[in-house]
């Protein structure tokens, strides 16, 4: 029976049927398209801009290590006692990942608990008063110590955001909403090296040193947005108070038309333990790894990998900022893209082959080849800021329930502190002035293993989807899922 048209803000309100099929793929059909697109523009602007602060500020406070440590000359080095010999820097940037990896898992059960508003608002509160902590520090081990508990607090967001995300959108809108979540906090962190270099002015002031300020001034900036995200963080969409019934059937409806799973299961240890036998959440995790150890690669030594090129300490400061607010187009247009024509794995390959170019490019060309090895920071982290957002958005399409999105959303992040784990060892001190060998070596061999990954999970669902297409399996515990390419 074709569904009557309906008026503006009127609601079909008849249960959803998997096995129907009289929306006719539409997952929109029945709703009108005025009414359709006032309430995702409503859900856009509530949720993506206050997600986009709280990440925003949360890559600072896990990246102004590095601002720190340019300021005034390393004076952060040697007040700490950081040298080549005890790697203390390399330490610093390793223990914050730790916490972060054990962590991504059980943090996510407090989301349902307590809901988004309260367990991520409390987390980004607290990881600022640590952060402030940070500028008081006396020694090398003081600063090892908070980054540690940074992590703790950390491990909450990422994934977290990306499971809320994933639970207000059908599979063909996530990308694009991914990278706004992810790529605008990219950019706002490349104003905040050169915010951080003018906070180094201070040095000496109240009796604190440059890099002392950074923590203390981005400290306070995190509890002040952590104190507003309290209070305007969206819940999930069952729980949401901002939206009408009307608007949230809306929600409820084209995500199970979509696939199915627009109601809450609980994670229980069966569960669990399918969902940690299900391949393909392992190698999205690993893909994720390789492009994240480029990522912290950029975010920890972007400064020194400059300064290897031959730049000063201030044209450093002022470089930073184009690479990361650059990076947010090439992100944009291939999330566009990926959603507007549902292909996910091609646009992948595109931004890894650009990330391996460019790294190699700015690895292995001559230092007097200045112009040209920047292009080569430019195309790779323009990759890298594609590829993130992009790896999390297709792991989430690619899986069913939301209990198993949540569980993948945080196994894929938590290899992404492994990238960073791998990014604080492979990348010695004592290597940088030869350009840090080891650690390009690493990540350029990981990221075209990438390539591999890619490949073979595109060949995989192509083949599952034959397969279910000829009814010999079921995806995901559902008859209609596909998997997107």
């Amino acid at each position: 029976m074709p569904v009557p048209s309906l008026e503006k803000g009127e609601v079909d309100h008849r249960e959803f049927d998997e096995s129907r099929d009289d929306w006719h793929g539409d997952i929109d059909h029945g709703f009108d398209p005025a009414f359709v697109k006032h309430t995702r523009r409503k859900i856009d602007w509530r949720l993506i801009p206050v997600l986009g602060a709280v990440y925003s500020i949360s890559l600072i406070d896990r990246n102004n290590l590095s601002f720190a440590r340019a300021a005034n000359n390393l004076q952060m080095m040697k007040d700490l006692q950081m040298t080549t010999a005890n790697n203390g820097y390399g330490i610093a940037s390793l223990v914050f990942f730790i916490p972060y990896i054990l962590l991504e898992v059980p943090s996510q059960m407090g989301l349902r608990k307590y809901g988004v508003r309260h367990w991520l608002g409390a987390a980004v509160v607290a990881w600022g008063i640590v952060t402030i902590g940070m500028g008081f520090v006396k020694n090398r081990h003081g600063l090892a110590g908070l980054r540690a508990l940074l992590g703790v607090f950390e491990a909450v967001l990422f994934p977290g955001g990306s499971f809320l995300i994933s639970c207000w959108y059908p599979r063909h809108e996530m990308a694009q909403r991914m990278s706004w979540f992810y790529s605008t906090s990219i950019a706002v962190t490349g104003f905040a090296a050169i915010l951080s270099w003018c906070m180094s002015h201070l040095d000496l002031k109240g009796g604190l040193r440059g890099w002392s300020w950074i923590f203390v001034i981005w400290g306070l900036v995190t509890v002040v947005v952590g104190a507003v995200a309290w209070v305007f963080l969206v819940d999930f969409p069952d729980k949401a108070t901002f939206i009408t019934e009307e608007q949230r059937h809306w929600v409820k409806t084209r995500i199970n038309r979509d696939r199915g799973d627009a109601v809450a299961d609980k994670i229980t240890w069966p569960k669990f333990f399918r969902y940690a036998g299900d391949l393909k959440i392992w190698l999205f995790a690993y893909i994720f790894m390789g492009t994240t150890l480029g990522a912290y690669q950029i975010a920890f030594f972007l400064p020194a990998i400059l300064a290897s090129m031959g730049f000063t300490n201030m044209e450093i400061q002022l470089l930073v900022c184009p690479v990361y607010v650059w990076a947010v187009v090439p992100a944009m247009i291939s999330a566009r893209l990926s959603d507007r024509f549902r292909v996910r794995g091609p646009v992948l390959l595109a931004n890894n082959v650009c990330l391996v170019i460019g790294a190699t490019i700015f690895w292995k060309l001559p230092l007097t080849q200045k112009g040209a090895r920047l292009f080569g920071v430019f195309l790779a982290f323009g990759g890298i800021t594609a590829l993130i957002p992009m790896i999390v958005s297709w792991s989430q399409t690619s899986v069913r329930r939301q209990s198993k999105r949540g569980f993948s959303s945080a196994l894929v992040v938590a290899f992404g502190g492994v990238g960073g784990i791998l990014a604080s060892v492979a990348f010695m001190e004592r290597e940088a002035k030869a350009g840090y060998p080891t650690g390009m070596t690493l990540s350029i061999a990981l990221q075209s293993s990438n390539v591999v990954g890619i490949l073979g999970l595109m060949a995989w669902f192509k083949y599952q989807n034959g397969r279910a297409d000829r009814g010999v399996v079921v995806l995901e515990e559902s008859e209609s899922f596909r998997y997107q390419l």
